[in-house]
C-alpha cells in the first residue's frame, strides 16, 4: 500500500522569515521601507522593465539582431514578456524613449551604487533626444 504525504513544511524560523517580508524588502529597496512602501505598481513595472528596455537598445545598437521586431518576438516567446505589451522593444515605443530615459536617471541619481545599471545607452539616448522610435532599428547590419 502507497502512502501519500504532502510535502514537508519549511521549519518555523524560515516560514515567519518568508512572511515577514515587506514589499519594499521583495523590491530590493529594504534600506528605505517609507520610500517603496509608496511605490505604486506601475512605477515597479518600470523599476524591472525599463533596465530591459535599455538592454534592448544596446542589443540593437551593436547589431546583435537584424531588427528590433525580433526581440520582441524572442521577449515574448522565451522570457515571457506580457505579449499584450507587443514586446520589450514596442512596449518602449509605447511609454516613449524619453519617459523611459527620465525614469532611469532618475534611479542612477538615486541609487547611486547601481547607477551604471540605469544608465541609458546611447540608442535610448539618441532615440529620445530625436523623438525616433525604438523600433526604428539601427542603419548597420546584424553581426550574426
Amino acid at each position: 500500500l502507497c502512502t501519500i504525504r504532502s510535502p514537508p513544511s519549511p521549519p518555523q524560523p524560515c516560514q515567519t522569515h518568508t512572511q515577514s517580508h515587506t514589499r519594499a524588502q521583495r523590491s530590493g529597496l529594504s534600506g528605505n521601507a517609507a520610500f517603496a512602501a509608496k511605490l505604486s505598481d506601475q512605477d515597479i513595472a518600470e523599476f524591472v522593465f525599463f533596465p530591459v528596455i535599455n538592454e534592448a537598445c544596446r542589443v540593437v545598437a551593436e547589431g546583435i539582431v537584424d531588427k528590433p521586431a525580433d526581440l520582441d518576438v524572442a521577449t515574448v516567446m522565451s522570457m515571457g514578456f506580457p505579449a499584450y505589451r507587443g514586446g520589450v522593444v514596442f512596449y518602449g515605443d509605447i511609454v516613449g524613449a524619453d519617459y523611459v530615459v527620465r525614469r532611469l536617471k532618475q534611479w542612477a541619481t538615486q541609487y547611486k551604487a547601481q547607477a551604471g545599471f540605469f544608465e541609458p545607452c546611447e540608442y535610448l539616448l539618441a532615440a529620445a533626444k530625436s523623438g525616433r522610435k525604438l523600433s526604428a532599428g539601427n542603419a548597420t547590419q546584424s553581426k550574426i
